[in-house]
């Protein structure tokens, strides 16, 4: 990244103080070796000390990563559920109607969606459902005028249905719409497209052929045996959603002001904050590890001949 870490922290005016600087860099050994400084970062890891935050007032990072993680998860969770849901219903409606007019269409619609990057497609949503519809919020968690409910769960949707707050969650909700709409459409094709190819070869699997030998209905033989034999690679292509679906909040939060990680990673990188952006790092590490393993256990529910062993 360059510049002075102790800058980055104090800024021009305490950097200016030379008794300052030097207690900053004694208590972060920051004239040590590097292998040195990451030993004594992984000692605090493993604690539980992520370091404080100087984006964020010095407040420790892990206080920061509470309040800010659970805003990113709300647009991740329906993000994926939109992107999950778009993309079996198209990709089972392009195989179904192969090679005709509604499969080109479709095949044109996710191509679009894909190719455009989250923030391009969070500006289009914008302008279409905010300055031209005015049906939905442009920014912001909620509205400004209602107060976030009390930390129960830390997320603040089911916090607000915890204590009754109904305002609150409606206006959470309709504010989580555009930036989850935001990155499934930039990803929903992933799936309808892996979907679709995988459909048209099962269905011509050796099994379809005796399934239809035996007299089997058409939509049983194209729902039952040959959906969810063609919804494994889909599994195995949805961790990697995931982890694009991550990693685009970054974007997505900026432009609509929403109080989340990828919104903190954006202030941690343009003010030097070093202990934040090793945190949020290490949260969508996590992350994508804890989706990988969702996929590998997902290929025993579809698929019986698969056993985890």
């Amino acid at each position: 990244m360059g510049g002075n870490a102790v800058c980055a922290w104090l800024g021009r005016v305490g950097c200016g103080n030379q008794n300052l600087v030097q207690i900053y860099t004694r208590a972060y050994h920051l004239n040590a070796p590097i292998w040195v400084q990451y030993y004594y970062y992984l000692i605090g890891l493993l604690q539980g000390n992520l370091g404080v935050s100087p984006t964020r007032g010095f407040l420790p990072v892990s206080n920061v990563l509470l309040d800010t993680l659970p805003y990113t998860i709300q647009i991740a969770f329906f993000a994926i559920v939109l992107t999950i849901i778009l993309g079996i219903l198209l990709g089972v409606v392009s195989a179904l109607y192969h090679q005709k007019p509604i499969d080109k269409s479709i095949r044109t619609f996710y191509l679009a969606g894909y190719s455009s990057p989250s923030f391009l497609m969070a500006l289009i949503l914008i302008i279409v459902f905010v300055y031209f519809t005015h049906v939905l919020p442009s920014g912001n968690a909620a509205d400004v005028t209602l107060s976030i409910p009390k930390p129960i769960t830390y997320f603040p949707m089911i916090d607000s249905l915890l204590e009754g707050d109904y305002g609150y969650f409606q206006s959470s909700l309709s504010h989580v719409i555009l930036p989850s709409l935001a990155l499934a459409l930039t990803t929903f094709g992933v799936i309808t497209r892996v979907l679709r190819s995988s459909m048209l070869d099962t269905m011509h699997a050796n099994y379809i052929r005796t399934a239809r030998a035996k007299g089997c209905e058409e939509n049983t033989v194209f729902f039952k045996h040959g959906l969810r034999n063609a919804l494994i690679p889909v599994i195995t292509i949805s961790s990697l959603i995931v982890t694009w679906l991550i990693t685009g909040t970054v974007f997505v939060e900026s432009i609509f002001n929403y109080p989340g990680i990828g919104q903190y990673v954006v202030q941690a990188l343009f003010y030097q904050d070093y202990p934040g952006i090793l945190a949020t790092t290490l949260v969508f590490a996590v992350i994508i590890i804890i989706s990988n393993l969702a996929a590998d256990i997902m290929y025993a529910v579809v698929d019986p001949q698969i056993r985890l062993g």
